[in-house]
């Protein structure tokens, strides 16, 4: 097709809007941390029980697999008469004697659980799409090699999101930004780059409105420049050259250089609060400054042909002027991001551990709270002590002797020491919740509305208040001569 086709444009973009979306898509660079095609996923190994639990995780993380939860890896907190030590879960039964006092049962529900009905359990919890487990194809040709004399199985679970739901709503903002802007030609380059980040999930809205209100602040002070280019050698020079000349010609925009390099900011503060990925953003910025720079080489070419500039009458100075218009351009990414907060994920995958087996951290935290208070308890306790709700204690009196005693409860005091299966376990339990009375977690798909978090609604929030900016904000009385290169008003 020839450059100068009509249509090449249009080609063009749909050409750069399909690229960066499959480079937005390679799991290896995956643009959200936190939203995706599997926002979170747990990987889980099945080996015969008999399978020696530490020569299975040595060859975990010699073939680079390794950071898998297993027997071998946990540790239980256990009373050594006035501090805590931690025994490991696969000798634990070697170390302390049956009878011991101290053996609550914690240790052995935990063991039941990586260990039950003649199978050993991994698992390993994934966060987001640039680990190359979540990849079936590929993880399976690792495990292969890793475990080819070893009969294994395994299991993937995700919990899904639509994305492509996500980019309808782009698609949708978009095309409202498009209707409400200033400048439609130079708004539909951004098409591509903004559609394509939607595979970052709910955040890839936030992203699209920040690049918009970017893309408003710099539209006017860009056509000065691409204009002053184009027409120099035909109308007087106002402002001069060099910088003084640059500087001049950009003061009556200084607001929009102020409110741009702020929007800036907040694209790292996406990356450092675990939005976004850095290095893809950069790609999407990347992208976002050479379409928009293509955008007014479209323009330039367009006031080429035309050889004068579009007569547009504005008042006489001193005037009021407004150089950019938030109102009503971000609306619909505010409007569309709050449907967004209430989108269904779905959990996927044959969840191959029963509830039965799964341990709380309420548990957990009465396993430490016994263990923490065991040197004040009496002895008879045993085998049950996991289940007791309080026990005695005794309490001095004036002259120094036992006065009486009360019940003693369990302590709570246990943020030293954190259950370090929280996480996997929560997991876990929504592929043990019941759907149409059966359990979701074989072969069934559990459809929820998502943990909105405070900081995706602050987002939608703060779209909305620029929006309202826009509307109140005071308009600028400029009594400077109006700039050459911008003034359309007819010399009488």
């Amino acid at each position: 097709m020839p450059l100068k086709s009509p249509l090449f444009p249009v080609f063009a973009l749909l050409a750069a809007g399909a690229i960066i979306f499959f480079i937005l898509k390679t799991p290896s660079i995956g643009l959200s941390k936190g939203s995706s095609e599997y926002a979170e996923s747990c990987v889980i190994l099945i080996f015969d029980e008999t399978e020696d639990d530490s020569a299975i995780q040595n060859r975990l993380s010699s073939g680079g697999l390794g950071g898998f939860f297993s027997e071998s890896t946990q540790l239980v907190p256990i009373d050594d008469f006035g501090a805590l030590k931690f025994i490991s879960l696969d000798s634990f039964q070697e170390k302390i004697e049956s009878f011991d006092p101290r053996d609550d049962g914690y240790a052995a529900r935990l063991s039941s659980f990586f260990v039950h009905e003649g199978k050993r359990f991994f698992f390993r919890m994934t966060e987001n799409t640039k680990d190359n487990l979540l990849r079936i194809s590929i993880l399976e040709k690792k495990l292969d090699a890793i475990f080819e004399d070893i009969p294994f199985a395994f299991s993937i679970l995700g919990q899904k999101e639509p994305v492509f739901l996500y980019y309808l709503l782009l698609a949708a903002c978009c095309v409202f930004a498009m209707i409400f802007s200033a400048n439609r030609r130079l708004f539909i380059f951004q098409f591509p780059v903004l559609i394509a980040t939607g595979y970052a999930g709910f955040f890839s809205i936030i992203l699209a409105a920040i690049l918009t209100g970017i893309w408003e602040l710099m539209r006017e002070p860009l056509l000065e420049f691409f204009a002053f280019r184009r027409y120099s050698r035909r109308l007087p020079d106002y402002a001069g050259l060099g910088f003084k000349g640059a500087i001049k010609r950009l003061k009556p925009f200084r607001l929009n250089l102020l409110l741009s390099l702020l929007f800036c900011s907040f694209l790292p503060v996406l990356s450092f609060m675990e939005f976004l990925s850095p290095l893809p953003l950069l790609a999407v910025c990347v992208s976002f400054i050479f379409f928009y720079y293509l955008s007014f080489k479209y323009e330039e070419e367009r006031m080429r042909k035309r050889s004068h500039i579009q007569f547009t009458p504005v008042i006489l100075l001193p005037y009021r002027a407004k150089t950019f218009s938030f109102f009503p351009l971000l609306l619909p990414f505010a409007i569309f991001a709050i449907p967004a907060l209430f989108f269904p994920r779905g959990l996927n995958g044959s969840n191959p551990v029963d509830a039965f087996f799964l341990i709380s951290s309420e548990d957990y935290e009465k396993h430490i709270a016994f263990q923490k208070s065991f040197s004040y308890m009496p002895l008879n306790q045993g085998q049950n002590a996991l289940m007791q709700n309080d026990y005695l204690r005794y309490y001095l009196g004036e002259d120094g002797l036992i006065a009486g005693n009360d019940a003693y409860a369990f302590s709570d005091d246990s943020e030293a020491t954190p259950f370090p299966l929280e996480k996997l376990m929560g997991f876990l339990v929504k592929y043990n919740k019941p759907v149409t009375g059966e359990s979701a977690g074989f072969n069934k798909q559990l459809i929820e509305p998502p943990e909105t978090t405070l900081k995706e609604w602050i987002s939608v929030a703060f779209i909305f208040l620029i929006c309202l900016f826009d509307i109140f904000r005071p308009r600028i009385v400029y009594k400077k001569k109006m700039p050459v290169i911008r003034d359309k008003r007819i010399a009488a």
